[in-house]
């Protein structure tokens, strides 16, 4: 019996070795790639793909490769299409791109994907913007555009009844120079319309007046934002500053402070779920336009509740890096200077769809026509009056430094002048002082300044940039304001206005943000030729088409934390890309504008393909397919209309 036991034993032994030797050989014949991951789920073949993993300030794109190959989430193989195609299984998808240009997923540093309101109103819910009650053309000067908002506030009043918000939109007149800049600074130096007049119209209905970032709440509509929030007008006052201090007798209200009573009033009856699908939706419109990560600043409760539904469901078409901003929701002034003292350091806390990399604020300095500029530009008395220069003891210059001394991460700080960005470095140093940190502690940080709209060359604000690694997040957009600012400063300020080939030869890194998903195409044309309506801006400024790209992939991708994960086509990542229908790297410039993407994949998943392109491939389109919406790279529809002709 023992023998027998023993025959069988040594049987086996020698049949597991005969087939462990067959596997072994079997292996040895498959691609290590398959070997490791199995076959491939998608191939692509015969392109032009374009990795963009050289990380240095030059035109050097990395490796251009002919073929990828994709398993699930992530590029498993990069090479020719002979190569990718020995990866491929009988279930492969293969996609034949006929030498179409792929480029890795466009990060968009500063853009606040948070729903629009003809989403909303498609999904049934009452939008501010969709609701208003009465636009009104902007006059000449402040006294014509009073009139034809008083005029509109009459009208509006015949068609609600005592106790309805009455909401007037006041929209930009070109004809008449009423850009809606320069209605912003109507509001934020003189009040436009002061609560009073309004009081007088309509003593019985809360009335919002609004234009782009700013708007004047009547007495009305002050006592519902009080009896919402009951600390409303103390907060208000401190987060305005002391310099502005009457802004709360006037009426005056941010875009914070709208978006917070759009939340409460307008939206507050409505289920997460359903502003979560108005998200959604908005999401893949950008997903649509190459956009694959986006970072912004999460500015309320509710938003976020948004953001983290779909997270939660697995629905979230593109990659969100949210800076924390809940500061920015009226609270007792003191425990918002404490907030993050408070909450523990969450840098980098949650996923790859969804994740916080930092605290923001949209108040530093802020946006035109309240960028500080300080000492380093003389303007008359009304336009350095409205500067936003912070210092010790302000609500959200003691709340960022207390989030710095915590260990936060602060990025996406508003630094729109020179003389702000000189503040946000001496704040900085004084807590190094304070915690004992290294210069090496602060650089490892990776501290932001956004917009940079006339933040200069200054030798000492440049170097402070430099020495702590404070990455500049600038979009061409902002250079379009030119006009305005030469208008308030005279044309010392144009120097000042986004010098970014000079930000770059210093060693500075800058990463791009268009605050939108339109007109990607328009705008980054804009740091080529550096050509604003018609006319030269710092033609000395120019810089590449390659720079232009790894300013919104390659180094965005640092901006978000996630270098290890996404910005390039390397084997290894995510399969973020897109596949584009012109050649962006060689057409010419004046061409770029008129590209438009045929699809767009994020972690191996199509999220948008072209209803054409689908034709093609003979397969189904996917994802948002509004042809008013999904328009060739060359126009900003939503912000400034069709400026790019």
């Amino acid at each position: 019996m023992r023998q027998k036991l023993l025959e069988v034993a040594s049987l086996l032994i020698a049949v597991f070795f005969v087939l462990a030797g067959q596997m072994a050989a079997q292996g040895q014949l498959l691609p290590p790639e398959v070997a490791l991951h199995g076959y491939a789920e998608m191939i692509l073949v015969n392109g032009k793909i374009v990795s963009m993993d050289d990380r240095d300030y030059n035109q050097g794109t990395g490796m251009i490769y002919e073929a990828m190959a994709v398993k699930r989430d992530q590029i498993i193989a990069l090479g020719t299409t002979q190569r990718m195609r020995s990866l491929a299984g009988p279930d492969t998808r293969e996609i034949d791109l006929n030498g179409q240009l792929v480029i890795p997923g466009i990060i968009e540093t500063h853009a606040h994907i948070y729903g629009n309101s003809r989403l909303s109103a498609e999904m049934g819910m009452r939008s501010p913007d969709r609701g208003i009650n009465a636009r009104v053309q902007a006059g000449r000067d402040i006294e014509s555009t009073r009139l034809r908002i008083e005029n509109a506030l009459r009208e509006a009043l015949t068609k609600v009844q005592p106790g309805d918000w009455i909401l007037l939109g006041v929209t930009p007149n070109n004809e008449e120079e009423a850009t809606i800049d320069r209605i912003d600074a109507w509001f934020s130096g003189q009040g436009l319309e002061s609560r009073d007049r309004l009081d007088e119209i309509a003593p019985d209905n809360p009335v919002l007046t609004r234009a782009g970032r700013r708007g004047i709440l009547n007495s009305k509509g002050w006592e519902l934002a009080n009896s919402i929030t009951p600390v409303f007008t103390e907060f208000i006052t401190e987060a305005r500053g002391a310099r502005v201090v009457n802004d709360t007798e006037n009426g005056l209200v941010g875009s914070n402070e709208m978006l917070q009573l759009y939340q409460e009033v307008f939206y507050n009856k409505y289920p997460v779920s359903l502003y979560a699908e108005v998200i959604r939706r908005d999401l893949e419109m950008a997903a649509a336009h190459g956009i694959t990560t986006f970072s912004s600043r999460v500015p309320t409760p509710k938003i976020l509740d948004g953001f983290l539904m779909l997270n939660r469901e697995k629905k979230m078409p593109i990659r969100f890096g949210a800076l924390y901003e809940v500061h920015r929701k009226p609270a007792d002034p003191n425990m918002t200077r404490q907030f993050y003292r408070m909450t523990g350091n969450l840098t980098n806390l949650g996923n790859d769809f969804l994740w916080i990399h930092g605290v923001a604020s949209e108040l530093w300095d802020a946006s035109y026509p309240e960028g500080c500029l300080g000492p380093d530009l003389e303007a008359p008395p009304v336009i350095k009056a409205r500067e936003m220069c912070p210092a010790p003891g302000d609500m959200y210059y003691d709340t960022l430094k207390n989030a710095l001394e915590s260990g936060w991460r602060l990025a996406g700080i508003h630094g729109v002048g020179s003389h702000a960005v000189r503040l946000f470095i001496q704040m900085i140093e004084s807590v190094m002082e304070s915690k004992g940190l290294t210069v090496q502690d602060i650089r490892n940080l990776r501290l932001t300044m956004e917009h940079a709209e006339v933040m200069g060359a200054l030798p000492d604000v440049m170097e402070g940039l430099k020495k702590y690694g404070i990455y500049i997040s600038a979009g061409p957009p902002r250079m379009l304001r030119e006009p305005e600012y030469v208008k308030d400063y005279g044309p010392a300020v144009r120097p000042f206005m986004q010098p970014v080939k000079t930000w770059l030869d210093y060693g500075i890194r800058v990463v791009g943000q268009n605050h939108t998903y339109r007109g990607v195409g328009y705008y980054w044309t804009k740091y080529m030729t550096r050509e604003i309506f018609g006319k030269p801006l710092l033609a000395d400024q120019k810089i590449d088409r390659v720079t232009v790209l790894k300013m919104w992939t390659t180094w965005a991708s640092e901006y978000v934390m996630k270098e290890d994960l996404l910005g390039t086509l390397e084997v290894g990542k995510l399969a973020d890309f897109v596949v584009l229908d012109k050649d962006y790297l060689t057409i010419p410039i004046d061409q770029i504008p008129t590209i438009m993407p045929k699809m767009t994949v994020i972690g191996g998943k199509t999220i948008y393909l072209n209803k054409d392109y689908a034709e093609k491939l003979g397969t189904a389109p996917v994802g948002y397919q509004h042809p008013d919406d999904i328009a060739p790279w060359g126009c900003d529809l939503e912000r400034r209309g069709k400026i790019c002709g």
